[in-house]
This record gives structure tokens, sequence and C-alpha cells, in this order.
């Protein structure tokens, strides 16, 4: 899995086998918390035709709208150390 878009302390946008996963970082009150979406068909092709523009509408969209019991919010454990250890292995890359 790799990151393939991200926007500093919002989301992070990766790709598996050509699947897309978005991570937002997301808040209620005082809680933080991030939300895994995995991108549909129609998410897909949107991005592939407007690019990190189309993400960062949809990466709203979750925030505005997150909840840790969010029906599609990831809570495969196995996926989610995945996106964090390809996300933790980018952030290393950077520096």
């Amino acid at each position: 899995m790799n990151v393939v878009e991200h926007s500093p302390a919002a989301w992070f946008l990766l790709e598996q086998d050509d699947e897309y996963y978005i991570d937002v970082n997301c808040s209620s009150g005082l809680v933080g918390f991030s939300v895994l979406v995995q991108l549909n068909g129609s998410e897909k092709t949107n991005y592939k035709n407007q690019g990190v523009e189309f993400i960062n509408g949809l990466a709203e969209v979750i925030a505005d709208k997150a909840e840790l019991n969010h029906p599609r919010n990831i809570k495969n454990n196995e996926l989610l150390n995945i996106v964090h250890e390809s996300i933790m292995s980018w952030k290393q890359l950077q520096t």
C-alpha cells in the first residue's frame, strides 16, 4: 500500500491493487480520530478525472459527517494496521 496524495493535518490517500482509501483526520468536540473509507467506483472515477480537488471535497464531506461509527468507516484491524504502517513509512521518507 502506498500514499499517493496527502493534505497536511487533513487526509492521506492510499492505493493498493487499484483500490483507493482515504484516511481523514476528524474531530468531534475535544476528541480527535481518523476515518478510513474505501473509495467506491464513482469516487475513483471522479478522482481520476478531477484529481486532488475531488479528494479535498470528499475529505471535507467525510470530516463534516464524521463519527466513529460511520457506516463507511473501515474497522478491519489488519487493514487499519497496513494503512498506519504505510503512512508512517511514507512520513519517514519525507524527512
